[in-house]
């Protein structure tokens, strides 16, 4: 491929061999919100971690469940950064700030990595064209592996099983283009500086699909590594219920609308409106077959199909703005505090 010899790929090359000549730093990301008991269990389980260069730092949402006194009071040692709105994408973006790593793993605060979780990815990283890597995803309540090969399209249709191999899936441009599952990503900081970090508009949903997007286009390539597999058990968050049903789109849509409108440099609005329009039908038939199981009562239908009508409306008016750009300064080093 003659993108490998360029001055430079041949550059990225060597500042990749100086920074192998150490074993890379890496940086565990927890983003939380209201889940201080899986959030407890979680790093827990980091302790088992056997790569012994990594930090954790946790970026706490404005939660009310006693997460910051559970964090203050933790025996371990961590860092510790503070999100004050409800969104994933701005979460994130205060973590890779924070963060004094050569590297940022993503977990989620309901997940539980594997010991060897780090070491499995990282050797993808040998190659310094790749930006990303990322493993599969046991999902729990599922009581099977659920997200594997993830692609998505331009316009926010994902599978979580694609056929191979990844190279289908990868260049300027490509759609459906390969995105790696948000709880078990790991991402190049450099990278993430170059490309101005998550996209804060995306409160909920495709703030994983996106990164990578941005990654993919400005030239990085992305691994799936399918031996690193992170058990994720979902909790109740602002979408959806304890028993994994969705009881609120909103944020679904409204960040749906978003990346398709900002995925690309000249977006087809008339085919974002349509997609809207079709998922949007989608969604109430889902709103529907809940009322009549007996899982909505006639008030929570009526909601259920108010939020995502807005969501549909707010997140392609947001997403009409320009893609903004969060400045990621470079890491400050002299906080790595390695955890045991």
């Amino acid at each position: 491929m003659r993108f490998l010899t360029t001055p430079w790929a041949r550059a990225r090359r060597a500042a990749a061999a100086d920074q192998r000549r150490a074993s890379p730093t890496v940086t565990v990301a927890v983003c939380t919100l209201d889940r201080r008991d899986q959030l407890e269990r979680t790093l827990h389980a980091l302790r088992s971690l056997t790569y012994p260069a990594f930090e954790v730092v946790v970026v706490n949402g404005p939660s009310t469940d006693g997460t910051a006194e559970m964090l203050e009071g933790f025996d371990h040692s961590l860092r510790v950064a503070t999100c004050g709105v409800a969104a994933i994408g701005a979460s994130r973006n205060i973590a890779v700030a924070s963060a004094a790593g050569d590297l940022v793993a993503f977990i989620d605060d309901d997940a539980i990595p594997p010991p060897n979780w780090l070491e499995t990815l990282l050797p993808a990283f040998d190659d310094p064209l790749v930006g990303a890597a990322g493993g599969a995803v046991f999902d729990v309540p599922l009581g099977r592996v659920d997200w594997q090969l993830c692609t998505c399209t331009r316009l926010g249709a994902g599978n979580t099983d694609s056929p191979g191999p990844i190279s289908r899936y990868l260049g300027a441009g490509a759609d459906p283009v390969a995105y790696l599952a948000g709880c078990n990503m790991m991402i190049r900081r450099s990278a993430l500086q170059q490309v101005d970090g998550f996209n804060p508009l995306l409160t909920g949903a495709y703030d994983d699909v996106d990164i990578c997007c941005r990654l993919n286009d400005a030239g990085w390539g992305i691994a799936y590594v399918p031996a690193a597999v992170v058990r994720h058990d979902r909790a109740p968050n602002l979408t959806r219920d304890d028993q994994q049903t969705i009881r609120d789109p909103y944020r679904i849509l409204a960040s749906r609308a978003i990346f398709a409108m900002q995925s690309t440099v000249a977006p087809d609005e008339t085919a974002v409106v349509a997609m809207l329009a079709e998922s949007l039908r989608e969604w109430t038939v889902f709103a529907d077959q809940q009322l009549a199981a007996g899982h909505l009562t006639p008030v929570e239908h009526q909601r259920f199909v108010e939020q995502a009508e807005a969501g549909a409306r707010d997140g392609l008016a947001a997403g009409r703005g320009p893609r903004l750009v969060t400045v990621i300064p470079d890491p400050p080093r002299h906080l790595f505090r390695p955890y045991r």
